[in-house]
């Protein structure tokens, strides 16, 4: 989600992305997430350390608050190593919970797993809503707005239809009442301009843009 939200960041005109900050994801906006993922970014960008390894010869040796280096003799007993090593990680305080020691370089921000992440169904569906809004720039305000909530209704019907009719064990995508409504009044020919419906659509919208702007300036997802 996080980098789905920055590379549609990177095609809003109205946002400024922070591509200082980003120097180390590359070129994210030409790349599928898959492709960008296997290049083994992630290890350095996102992964916590708390392998017991050999280290390679080209690892500088550093102690921090998160790990200490140390030299273990291959002719000595190996239970009396072991229990040098135990009085060494008693007395560096080892034992800390994960969620309390030094992230990777890029990490979500406080609090994601309470809210954000119970409902990435609805993130998924205010990430597609920002993608068509985006993919409609030329139309004016309005156009805009009624275009996207007809593209998106046109898709979810489609898919959601195709996903019961052939009885695919595929997560069927949300389609909240409100934007379903508008979308319906929109191609009736129905005037609705300011109703609750609208209301609704708008502020899933800006929501999907607020996730995008904390993406930009690198947090994530943050508050929207």
């Amino acid at each position: 989600m996080w980098f789905e939200f920055l590379k549609q960041a990177h095609r809003d005109k109205d946002i400024e992305v922070d591509y200082e900050f980003y120097a180390d994801w590359g070129n994210f906006w030409d790349k599928s997430f898959s492709d960008w993922w296997a290049g083994a970014t992630w290890r350095t960008l996102f992964a916590v350390d708390t392998a017991v390894r050999v280290l390679d010869e080209s690892e500088g040796i550093q102690n921090d608050d998160t790990a200490i280096v140390v030299r273990l003799s291959l002719s000595k007993d190996i239970k009396e190593t072991l229990r040098d090593v135990q009085q060494l990680l008693e007395q560096h305080g080892a034992g800390t919970k994960l969620n309390t020691v030094a992230q990777g370089k890029f990490k979500l921000s406080e609090g994601y797993e309470k809210a954000f992440l119970k409902y990435m169904d609805r993130a998924n569906f205010m990430l597609r809503l920002y993608r068509i809004w985006l993919d409609n720039a030329d139309y004016d305000k309005r156009g805009r707005v009624k275009q996207t909530a007809v593209q998106f209704y046109e898709w979810a019907k489609q898919r959601d239809d195709m996903i019961r009719a052939k009885n695919y064990k595929l997560t069927r995508p949300m389609f909240p009442f409100a934007v379903r409504t508008y979308a319906e009044a929109i191609l009736a020919g129905d005037d609705i301009t300011d109703s609750n419906e609208q209301r609704q659509f708008m502020r899933y919208l800006k929501k999907a843009r607020n996730l995008a702007n904390n993406a930009a300036r690198g947090e994530f997802p943050g508050k929207y």
